[in-house]
């Protein structure tokens, strides 16, 4: 009997784990997946099938032979895309966007992410035509290309006139089609003898034939909707919530009417940077409505406390929070934050940590304890400060209903270096996509001089930025990580014994 039971929650939490992942994915339209080119054809021809110069070679699509320019069948409007390429020797391509279908080439009516080997072109890396730029008139604000034969990531958002190019996690242009500077640029140039030039970005997408190698992958594209993306003007707004319903950690414990030691470095943080306003709350009762937290970019949680437990209950309603979780970040594409204590938060309300990702279970290493910390991920912009490894003095969380299948970590305690060795993994900080919006958990924080700490200010400076899609980051899951880390974590404790 107990063995059908466990198989009867086996089998609901695969169904569970299925749901979940399909909800991440529904977002997202796959253009190429490296299996089929279903999804495309020539452009300016016959038929609907893509041409014979463009093949799948393993799961990557590449030119092999003159042949028109490939184009999605379908067209895009106020979207972000995002894609990897590769480029020849002395390569020549472009990703056209916008594109109308007319007698004439597809560049004459879209604008151009220009795909390029840079050195073979003797250009420099912020020329109007070099890697990334938007053709001919925007060059790249930064050197961020790789050189040719190496995999570069790209993302493009349109959304009505407002366009961005971003290269290796980095936008690169900022443009907008109509305005003073985009006229002057095209003045005097034969984009201005092009009269349907990014005159209509309700388009399709084509990937051009210059005559040159050239190699993509991983292709996908999906609406913005009401998602708040990157050009938005003037700072951003967060609001911090520091009340708790159970432990109240001393970094967010008020003095009489001044802020808390985390309030306070946040708030300058935000005037120093210009990248924030911050509001702090520990009055969610009165605070945490949907007509007040529609008012920000992202909240950010050092919480703790219970749903339904009276004794150390946060009073959130389960109403609120689920409109929060919903609509908020999947629906409308908000970011979430969540420190340290975040995590001992809602333990018994599941949709709560289904969406941070796991919940507090104990601190066997506590504040005064020196650990290393090993970085998965060094391309992700909130880990990139930490180099590969670092050691810190600081209490480090466990978790329960850990959902390795769901989040990208980025950094993880070392147990083969920290002196107290436990069999498992112990992830420190990870990201994920929640519907439309982001998610990052950062579980360093319960010492004072960590808030103190520029490397730990520059991660949650840089995780502010990504969860406002201000800059790229992968957020692609990788339990491959967490069945590691998990060898490497008994091996370490049974050499150790």
């Amino acid at each position: 009997m107990r063995l059908h039971r466990l198989a009867w929650v086996l089998f609901l939490c695969l169904g569970l784990t299925q749901v979940a992942a399909a909800e991440e994915a529904k977002d997202w339209k796959v253009l190429f997946d490296g299996t089929s080119l279903d999804a495309w054809c020539g452009y300016n021809t016959k038929g609907d099938s893509a041409p014979e110069g463009w093949v799948i070679e393993g799961d990557v699509l590449t030119r092999t032979a003159q042949s028109p320019d490939l184009m999605t069948k379908e067209k895009f409007e106020n979207y972000e895309l995002k894609f990897e390429w590769k480029i020849s020797e002395g390569g020549n391509s472009g990703l056209i966007y916008g594109v109308q279908v007319t007698d004439q080439p597809s560049y004459v009516t879209g604008p151009e992410y220009q795909v390029l080997d840079n050195k073979g072109w003797n250009l420099k890396a912020t020329d109007t035509t070099a890697s990334g730029s938007l053709y001919g008139l925007y060059g790249p604000s930064e050197d961020v290309a790789k050189p040719a034969g190496e995999w570069n990531t790209g993302r493009i958002l349109v959304d009505g006139n407002h366009v961005e190019h971003w290269l290796n996690g980095k936008k690169v242009v900022d443009a907008e089609i109509g305005s003073d500077d985009w006229n002057k640029r095209i003045e005097g140039t034969k984009f201005a003898a092009w009269k349907a030039f990014a005159k209509q970005m309700n388009g399709h997408i084509a990937l051009q034939d210059h005559g040159h190698q050239v190699w993509f992958r991983n292709m996908k594209i999906r609406s913005l909707g009401e998602k708040k993306t990157a050009e938005k003007k003037g700072p951003l707004r967060i609001l911090l919530v520091t009340q708790s319903g159970g432990f109240q950690h001393s970094t967010i414990t008020r003095k009489s009417t001044d802020l808390s030691h985390t309030e306070k470095i946040m708030t300058q943080l935000g005037i120093s940077t210009g990248l924030f306003h911050m509001d702090c709350t520990k009055d969610v009762e009165n605070d945490f409505k949907p007509e007040l937290i529609e008012n920000y970019d992202i909240v950010m949680f050092f919480t703790t406390g219970k749903m339904y437990d009276d004794g150390s209950r946060l009073p959130i309603s389960e109403e609120t929070m689920k409109w929060f979780l919903d609509t908020y970040i999947k629906e409308q594409g908000h970011g979430f934050l969540g420190v340290h204590s975040a995590a001992d938060t809602f333990a018994d309300y599941e949709p709560y940590w289904d969406m941070i990702g796991g919940s507090f279970n104990g601190h066997p290493w506590t504040a005064n304890t020196t650990v290393t910390v090993k970085v998965h991920d060094q391309d992700h912009p909130a880990s990139e400060p930490w180099g590969s490894s670092f050691v810190i003095t600081d209490e480090i969380y466990q978790f329960n209903h850990w959902q390795p299948k769901k989040v990208r970590v980025l950094m993880s305690l070392d147990m083969e270096k920290t002196e107290l060795k436990k069999p498992y993994h112990v992830p420190v900080l990870w990201v994920k996509d929640y519907g439309k919006g982001r998610v990052m958990h950062m579980s360093l924080g319960h010492r004072e001089d960590v808030w103190t700490n520029p490397t730990y200010q520059e991660s949650l400076l840089n995780g502010i930025r990504w969860l406002a899609g201000q800059i790229d980051g992968d957020a692609t899951p990788n339990p491959e990580v967490d069945a590691a880390e998990n060898d490497l974590a008994k091996s370490a404790e049974a050499e150790a014994k």
